[in-house]
């Protein structure tokens, strides 16, 4: 049996554990207040989602070096584009996809749109210190992550989230695992806009505990929202077949089906 720690409801009320020489922390704190919410969004120049947990936080630390890797939402909304063209791809798609009537009945889409990416869309990977990754050819083996461990310490956490004005939801929020051999952490951002796209971004992360590298893989997907529609299962009701369309706001179903992701693979030296 490892030898390990657990940290309970430390000064900010972060839990986790110590074990493997790594300190792996998970702080689940309330929304940003008003006058919170108001500084965030003068300093990055749009407004923050309308569900935004900015003191919360996943920190992984190497005690040896002190090394960290950290998820935080206002790290990763500082990567949401806001050059003068951001808002295009996703307006465009809006345009050549929705019927004249459709727009018109969902006309507060536009007054969403901004100098920014109204969808809160972010290639976020992380916030380190003295972790310099560099990409690489050896990704994660999840032949090793299936096998069946003690789980010495477990959550997950929301970032952020928004419902994009009633027109989707948009979300990044992380899980965190720990095993007597390592941890792993998948951070997911997940975005729905009803009548146009699903996309989901991935940030795997993975060390196991006696090597001397961090593992990141960053993949990314996309797929048109009818193109999704379409892969609905039947659901019986009162003698007909009608789509489940309730799977439609369920990310492990979109997540099953869209397939074929582009991965990006990373690795950092302690």
């Amino acid at each position: 049996m490892s030898q390990h720690e657990a940290i309970e409801a430390a000064g900010d009320g972060a839990t986790g554990v110590r074990v493997g020489g790594w300190e792996i922390t998970s702080c689940r704190r309330p929304i940003l207040n008003n006058a919170a919410i108001e500084e965030h969004s003068a300093a990055l120049g749009f407004n923050v989602p309308e569900m935004i947990f900015g003191n919360s936080y996943l920190r992984a630390r190497h005690c040896a070096t002190g090394h960290t890797l950290e998820l935080r939402a206002l790290d990763a909304l500082r990567l949401v584009d806001t050059g003068p063209d951001s808002a295009k791809a996703v307006q465009v798609r809006i345009a050549e996809g929705w019927t004249e009537s459709s727009r018109h009945n969902r006309g507060d889409i536009t007054d969403v749109i901004k100098p920014f990416d109204w969808t809160f869309t972010t290639r976020y990977r992380g916030t380190a210190s003295g972790l310099a990754f560099a990409a690489s050819d050896t990704g994660i083996d999840y032949q090793k992550l299936m096998v069946r461990e003690e789980i010495l310490f477990y959550d997950e956490n929301v970032l952020y989230e928004d419902d994009l004005g009633d027109n989707g939801c948009s979300q990044l929020a992380y899980r965190v695992r720990v095993m007597p051999s390592g941890f792993f952490v998948l951070q997911r951002f997940f975005l729905r806009v009803d009548g146009v796209l699903f996309r989901i971004f991935d940030t795997r992360i993975y060390h196991e505990f006696g090597s001397d590298a961090v593992i990141r893989e960053f993949s990314t997907r996309e797929m048109p929202f009818d193109d999704v529609r379409g892969l609905l299962p039947k659901k019986k009701r009162g003698g007909g077949d009608d789509d489940d369309l309730s799977l439609l706001n369920d990310i492990p179903f979109v997540d099953s089906v869209i397939k074929n992701p582009v991965v990006e693979c990373e690795a950092a030296r302690l």
